[in-house]
């Protein structure tokens, strides 16, 4: 009879968990370098985009007045959102969650002259700033992780995901100390507030933990629907008025070219190329219109196509291996990939939507400071740091104009950026692979293969 291999459970924070120090003695010495070229070249980007041949950056973000218009424009305008009267504003394309307009609520309620904005998310980032800094426990990375652009982006924006990064932040100091109830709620708030972090439930279906994904997929339902109960229209009148908006943020956005400015998704890349294609042939909005639905079919091919890479991956190196593994991995060792797993999942989210914007980033810098608090071997690899360096850079300085059917523009960022992200992607399945993440899951079926 063959013995069953345990599945893993994240153990509580102890000396066996959490790696005591780097397994590279030279690694301090390459973060210190990595971290200067960064800072460096991001300083030169933003130059380069303000007064050179790209986007004025500095402008968009810290100069004009612009800047927190995501946080503002949801301050002034939460009170319409779900209201029947927004179907009849045609131009109206603007989506947001429940909870999100909950949130917008509240600061209306504080927020009520420009010095009190910025109190208010002067606050919010300083408790990014502790939780990083609670994470790290170095001044040095605290200050480095947080001044990368991703991060400075989300809070010129006033964008909620500034939100989500404090929500990430706990979930992962939760996911190294063992409580996964704590997980799976903030989980849950991550996924009311934007659907495709619903994704991170499969950290709990690895895990086998059945319990922690419904209790995600519970605190998911209950965030999304309950301010809903707090309007004074009817539950399916408002998700109707919520379906409708999807539907015209849709037709802007992915068919139309108002969404392909900051955005990191193989989408962003295939549809400003498949424009740059046609030439001088596009000089209708129709005709633009038509190439955005040919660059939705081939992302659709694209992500079928990358998808069976990932999957080969792990399933390449159990054959190589050729044979069940027997061998148990210590805690630190699994909290480690767990974490990098993490990393994978929300890297995805950048990746497969179709409209990911660069705060987007902004949870994979979190993700990184949770894996340099566990010391972890990925971030031992120069390639894996300059890859991520190069994700996290602001790659604004070279402007994409397009022919006069299409009446938006993009920066190199977006025909870079994907490409960077699918690498690293590559890189992380390799780690998770060559290091038995996929193991128990693969021999489970090897097994079930041998006994049938």
């Amino acid at each position: 009879m063959v013995k069953k291999k345990q599945w893993y459970q994240v153990l509580p924070a102890s000396k066996d968990n959490v790696a005591n120090g780097w397994s590279n003695p030279n690694t301090k010495k390459l973060f210190k370098q990595i971290g200067m070229f960064s800072i460096t070249a991001q300083v030169l980007f933003y130059l380069f985009s303000q007064y050179g041949a790209g986007f004025q950056l500095i402008n968009f973000m810290f100069l004009g007045k612009g800047r927190f218009d995501d946080l503002r424009n949801g301050i002034l305008e939460n009170r319409y959102y779900f209201s029947p009267q927004l179907l009849e504003i045609p131009g109206f394309s603007s989506v947001a969650s429940p909870p999100m307009v909950f949130l917008w609520q509240i600061y209306e309620y504080f927020v009520k002259t420009d010095f009190a904005l910025w109190a208010s998310l002067i606050f919010t980032y300083l408790i990014l700033v502790f939780f990083i800094w609670k994470v790290t426990r170095n001044i040095t990375a605290t200050i480095f992780l947080l001044t990368l652009h991703p991060v400075l982006f989300a809070f010129a924006r006033g964008n909620p995901d500034m939100w989500v990064l404090i929500a990430t932040c706990i979930a992962g100091i939760a996911l190294i100390s063992g409580k996964n109830w704590v997980v799976a709620v903030m989980f849950g708030l991550m996924s009311a507030l934007k659907f495709p972090f619903l994704l991170f439930g499969l950290i709990f279906l690895f895990r086998k933990d059945f319990k922690n994904l419904a209790l995600q997929g519970v605190v998911t339902v209950v965030a999304f629907f309950i301010p809903l109960f707090t309007k004074p229209w009817g539950l399916m009148e408002q998700i109707n008025v919520f379906n409708t908006i999807v539907a015209r943020y849709y037709q802007d956005y992915v068919i139309g070219d108002a969404g392909m400015m900051f955005n990191v998704s193989l989408f962003g890349l295939e549809k400003p190329l498949l424009y740059l294609l046609q030439g001088d042939k596009l000089v209708t909005a129709s005709q633009a219109q038509d190439v955005a639905v040919a660059a939705l079919t081939l992302q659709l091919v694209s992500l079928i196509l990358i998808s069976v890479l990932f999957l080969a991956i792990p399933i390449y190196h159990h054959k190589k291996s050729n044979k069940v593994s027997s061998n148990q991995l210590s805690s630190s060792q699994e909290t480690d990939l767990y974490l990098v797993f993490f990393l994978f999942l929300a890297l995805l989210e950048c990746l497969f939507p179709q409209i990911a914007a660069e705060y987007r980033l902004a949870q994979l810098v979190v993700i990184v400071a949770l894996l340099f608090s566990v010391k972890s071997r990925f971030l031992e690899n120069r390639f894996n740091l300059i890859v991520l360096v190069l994700v996290f850079l602001p790659k604004h300085f070279l402007v994409i104009s397009f022919p006069a059917g299409v009446a938006n523009i993009v920066t190199i960022s977006s025909l870079i950026s994907p490409v960077l992200l699918t690498i690293l992607a590559f890189r992380i399945q390799k780690y998770l692979s060559s290091n038995g993440f996929y193991s128990p899951l693969l021999n489970a079926s090897r097994l079930r293969k041998t006994r049938s």
